[in-house]
């Protein structure tokens, strides 16, 4: 049975959430570090080295109100998934993605919260089972980017 677990982040009383891949909760950790006190970091807060740990995990998306386009996609993203989103409109890849990545960047994109996400996803071979931690990055007050990582889920 393939379970379904998504957490916006209003999280617990200090707002954060509970996310079980470690990968991932590192990432987290960072973007906590690097929010301080505001709503979100910008993508300028995240220098290139510190990103390393994750570089073939994450990806990036430019968000411009409804529409949003990949700037980066992972190296193992496409080994993972078997095709390349880089540069591509996210609305222009539901046929190998479906329509929930889409949905949940543009909550993302209205809330400026993070989200936190197991669940099967379409590859270009098979149906895989992945965890997905997507981060909202502000400039002047708005979500202009998303810094997301996705890893094969954990398996007890």
């Amino acid at each position: 049975m393939i379970q379904f677990r998504q957490m916006f982040g209003n999280g617990d009383k200090d707002g954060v959430i509970a996310i079980s891949h470690p990968d991932l909760r590192a990432l987290y950790d960072l973007w906590l570090q690097k929010r301080g006190g505001g709503p979100a970091p910008s993508r300028g807060d995240f220098a290139v080295e510190e990103l390393r740990p994750w570089l073939g995990h994450l990806m990036i998306i430019d968000c411009d109100g409804e529409d949003s386009r990949y700037r980066l996609y992972g190296t193992e993203l496409v080994r993972i998934f078997g095709f390349d989103l880089t540069g591509r409109r996210v609305a222009d890849c539901t046929t190998l993605i479906g329509d929930k990545p889409m949905l949940e960047y543009r909550e993302i994109i209205r809330s400026a919260k993070p989200v936190y996400i197991s669940r099967g996803s379409p590859s270009a071979r098979e149906f895989l089972l992945m965890d997905k931690l997507a981060l909202p990055l502000m400039e002047d007050g708005k979500v202009n980017k998303i810094l997301a990582a996705i890893y094969l889920s954990e398996t007890d």
